[in-house]
């Protein structure tokens, strides 16, 4: 049975995670790719937490004598983690009081996938690997092989949603946001498109758009920003918006605390910021925040606008500085009034 012919059950899904979305669980979710000749971690995991593999690319056949020496290698290897065999092993771990609720969720939200679905998210997580290596020597021959546990085809699913299936350098990862959310947001999006997808909706290239809007906001305001932004779409056009998740595979790259400071204050007209208790304290919020005191600072305050959710203080903003109630207007509602405020710049242009 197809996406399509599920619809009762994604949204008994999507109901059931939202619930727990709400409660905003101390869980988190890390991927943590492990070579033969790398497998510890140094990090103490927390005392409720569930691993689980994910994906195993082994190796290459392109030689006399390669199927020989890998099955020697299943043989004689011994990694501490995952099976024998494998040149990188790709491990799931949820962590939090939460953990077994996940667990149990994601399973079930493993299993609404049919078979060849299933087989279509596999082929997907280590295509990238494979197209890679291909390009080095295209008469080879990748191996790889892909968990079919259920809960191991849902996280692969929320990885290949993200664009991040290809772990590039780093051997340990913390995915964003939540697991509850995360999976209440791509149930959303199945919900809607019924096909497996990527979140990424554009294809040009990041630094040659100009936006007529930007977002800025911590990971704990994602599904009401997202509900913000799917409002925006349609008056304002493809590419006016900018929302990291419409970037998401532009956006994996070195040096991404450049990029988004320039496309703040160079290649966006409004920015957007959802301030919070959560906005003060995370990382990459501040960097995005320097850029925005700097657009500030510069006069061109008439380029920011503030939605609130509590009374946190938040550096540069001020009690005299004027502010939309996140509280007390719907995602559609904030939406209508940056429409207003976007239509102000393309009168004066």
């Amino acid at each position: 049975m197809s996406l399509s012919s599920k619809s009762a059950e994604i949204q008994r899904l999507i109901e059931a995670f939202e619930s727990e979305a709400g409660k905003f669980h101390d869980i988190q979710f890390h991927t943590f790719l492990v070579t033969q000749d790398e497998t510890q971690f140094d990090r103490k995991f927390a005392p409720q937490n569930h691993a689980i593999m994910l994906w195993q690319y082994y190796s290459t056949l392109k030689e006399n004598g390669d199927v020989e020496r890998l099955v020697a290698n299943l043989q004689d290897s011994e990694l501490k983690w995952g099976l024998r065999g494998a040149a990188l092993s790709m491990f799931g771990v949820i962590e939090g009081k939460a953990c077994k609720l996940f667990v149990r969720m994601a399973t079930r939200a493993g299993s609404v996938f049919s078979k060849e679905e299933a087989r279509h998210i596999k082929s997907c997580v280590f295509s990238e690997i494979i197209d890679y290596e291909k390009t080095k020597s295209p008469s080879a021959k990748p191996t790889a092989v892909a968990n079919d546990n259920p809960l191991a085809i849902w996280l692969n699913f929320l990885l290949y949603h993200l664009s991040m299936v290809n772990p590039g350098r780093e051997r340990a990862n913390k995915i964003e946001p939540d697991p509850f959310s995360l999976s209440l947001l791509a149930l959303e999006r199945l919900a809607v498109q019924q096909t497996i997808g990527k979140v990424d909706r554009s294809t040009l290239k990041l630094t040659d758009l100009h936006f007529k809007v930007a977002m800025s906001f911590p990971g704990e305001k994602r599904r009401y920003v997202s509900r913000v932004v799917d409002e925006l779409r349609e008056p304002l056009g493809k590419d006016s918006v900018f929302y990291d998740y419409d970037y998401q595979a532009q956006l994996a790259r070195p040096n991404l605390d450049t990029l988004l400071q320039w496309i703040y204050r160079e290649q966006s007209d409004l920015i957007v910021v959802f301030l919070c208790a959560d906005y003060a304290a995370k990382q990459w919020c501040g960097l995005e925040w320097r850029a925005i005191r700097d657009i500030i600072k510069s006069k061109d305050d008439h380029r920011i606008m503030f939605v609130r959710f509590d009374d946190s203080d938040i550096e540069g903003v001020f009690s005299i500085d004027g502010f939309i109630d996140g509280k007390a207007n719907t995602a559609k509602q904030v939406a209508g009034f940056i429409i207003m405020r976007v239509r102000e710049f393309e009168e004066k242009t």
